[in-house]
């Protein structure tokens, strides 16, 4: 939209100024000015912003086939439901983008919880099309790219056409562009009127088999751009980037007029992953970088008031930065609880409580207007996808219609289904029953744990035969002599033997040779990843599952210290409650 670089306005303070000086003598002297407080001027009327009209823009990560979140951790993160909640309850069907980069299909090859085999890729490709029809449900204003999870299912390249989403790709090399991938999308919203282009490049270093040869993302855009020169001050200018945060600001960087960038790849770390990174600049042009998995969507809203014509949508040198509602709401409170105090002192300043009732009410001001009066209002958001949104209850209601699949299709398919036996002489499961001839205390206190109710954790949300979750609760999964998905040997929950080993031999010949009777830490992480266990650590967890019976001495070498559920209920405490497993 711009043919050169300029300068954004930011005014992250603008409404907060005004309070700088009343932080110097609130109290007064007393008597003659203490009749007064009775006749402080009032404040000044809460001002109501004139009618806006807005554009919403919303950057959503690599889905990688993600439908809901594990559960298990004390913030879940994502859940389809609430995304599209929260995009559809937020904003204007006529005035909104919503910008998918690619990877939405499948789990990534190098994923945890990639499918290993056929049951486990029918319900990938079962969610698959739940996402795609999904994506397609909000017509034009969305935009799709690709990504190397679209091409990962044993089904490659075809996935893009099964799964056939109206997709952008750039950087395609020229010569084996598929007829089926856009090299730019165009869009005019419809109220208000605004002109958008985006374009979606693919980091080359991320091809692999069953995605279309690729060329430099820059020599790409610039090619791209260049065919279209002549209309940038018509048209808001995106380019979503499918890759890491370098490449995204070396496009900010190389390429002139952009007005937003969009990281759109998988991320790094696991704390990228959940929550993305804060909006930021390279020269003019805004970097937004939700998180992946559906767990955090940025959320940006263009804002002008309703009669100002022909509003510069298009001309970010009238932007202007509006602070988060959030960080408005905090100073209010602050000054209610300033004012509050001041209020009940019988000593305090007249002018100087009418002061900050007036900055209170300028305050208030603030969060109900539109923004500048000559200009458009810019506001970022960075959106914890979380059950703390309201959920859409047709997208609600396709998602337990999917558990109810999951169900019902393995029950069957897995039913008469047994891990093997294992080789004659080795060890095999004899479950918790067995184990408790011989060690009553210890499977006592085992059943206080949390490890003896995993299993109805799952059956209560109808996910115990999800081959995504079941594996972590229950003993000996797919091992031989464990527990399979339908036919499990009784061996539901995390029993003894899912820490020391089968135990066929010990039951026989109760030589402590015959178990395994030190754990290494590595049998813990098998299950308490970061990604499902946010709190673990071993020490703190250990204090949950030694006691009276069960390694007293470990646990008195252990001493003073949090447990895990004081962990756990801190990091409950932090994310507002525990959500209902999805």
């Amino acid at each position: 939209m711009r043919t050169s670089r300029q300068t954004f306005f930011l005014s992250a303070t603008w409404i907060f100024a005004s309070i700088l000086g009343l932080a110097c003598s609130p109290r007064s002297q007393e008597s003659s000015d203490a009749a007064a407080t009775t006749h402080a001027p009032e404040p000044a009327p809460e001002v109501q912003g004139p009618a806006s009209q807005e554009i919403d823009l919303f950057a959503l990560g690599a889905q990688q086939g993600y439908i809901a979140p594990c559960g298990c951790t004390t913030e879940p993160l994502g859940g389809l439901q609430y995304a599209v909640g929260y995009i559809d309850g937020t904003s204007n069907a006529r005035a909104r983008l919503i910008l998918e980069p690619g990877s939405l299909l499948f789990p990534l090859p190098t994923d945890p919880e990639a499918p290993a085999d056929e049951a486990g890729w029918a319900q990938a490709q079962r969610r698959a099309a739940l996402l795609t029809e999904r994506v397609l449900a909000w017509g034009d204003a969305a935009i799709s790219g690709v990504g190397p999870a679209d091409v990962g299912s044993p089904l490659g390249g075809a996935a893009l056409d099964q799964y056939s989403l109206p997709r952008v790709l750039t950087n395609v090399d020229p010569a084996s562009r598929p007829v089926n991938l856009a090299t730019v999308a165009t869009r005019t919203l419809d109220d208000p009127q605004v002109k958008v282009r985006t374009w979606v490049v693919l980091d080359p270093q991320l091809a692999r088999e069953g995605l279309p040869a690729l060329i430099d993302p820059v020599a790409a855009l610039t090619t791209a751009r260049a065919a279209q020169l002549g209309t940038d001050a018509e048209h808001l200018d995106i380019v979503v980037v499918h890759g890491s945060r370098d490449l995204a600001r070396r496009v900010a960087a190389e390429i002139s007029g952009l007005d937003l960038v969009v990281v759109g790849g998988p991320q790094a770390t696991t704390e990228g992953s959940r929550l993305g990174a804060a909006p930021f600049q390279v020269g003019t042009t805004w970097v937004l970088e939700p998180g992946d998995r559906g767990q955090t969507l940025s959320h940006l809203t263009l804002v002008a008031p309703r009669d100002l014509k022909a509003p510069p949508f298009a001309d970010s040198t009238r932007w202007q930065f509006i602070p988060p509602v959030e960080q408005t709401r905090a100073e209010l409170t602050r000054l209610d609880e300033r004012i509050a105090s001041f209020s009940a002192d019988p000593s305090a300043d007249p002018s100087f409580l009418a002061n900050l009732k007036n900055e209170r009410a300028r305050v208030k001001a603030s969060i109900d207007a539109t923004g500048p009066e000559d200009g458009v209002g810019l506001r970022l958001k960075q959106v914890k996808v979380s059950c703390t949104l309201p959920p859409d209850a047709a997208t609600k209601k396709v998602l337990d219609a999917y558990d109810g699949w999951v169900a019902a299709e393995n029950s069957a398919r897995f039913k008469g289904v047994f891990t093997p036996s294992p080789p004659e002489g080795a060890p095999t499961y004899v479950g918790k029953n067995t184990c408790e001839d011989c060690h009553d205390e210890a499977v006592a206190f085992w059943s206080k744990t949390h490890h003896a109710s995993a299993y109805r954790t799952l059956v209560d949300a109808n996910k115990q035969f999800d081959l995504s979750c079941v594996g972590c609760h229950v003993t000996g999964f797919k091992r031989p002599g464990g527990a399979h998905v339908v036919e499990t040997r009784g061996l539901v929950d995390v029993q003894c033997e899912q820490c020391h080993g089968p135990g066929s031999l010990h039951a026989d010949n109760p030589d402590p040779s015959n178990i395994r009777r030190e754990v290494s830490p590595t049998t813990c992480l098998e299950c308490h990843t970061p990604e499902h266990s946010d709190t673990f650590q071993l020490e703190a967890y250990l204090r949950n599952v030694l006691g009276e019976g069960h390694g007293e001495d470990a646990r008195a070498a252990l001493g003073a210290g949090p447990t895990g559920r004081e962990l756990r209920a801190a990091g409950l405490a932090k994310a507002g409650g525990a959500c209902k497993k999805m």
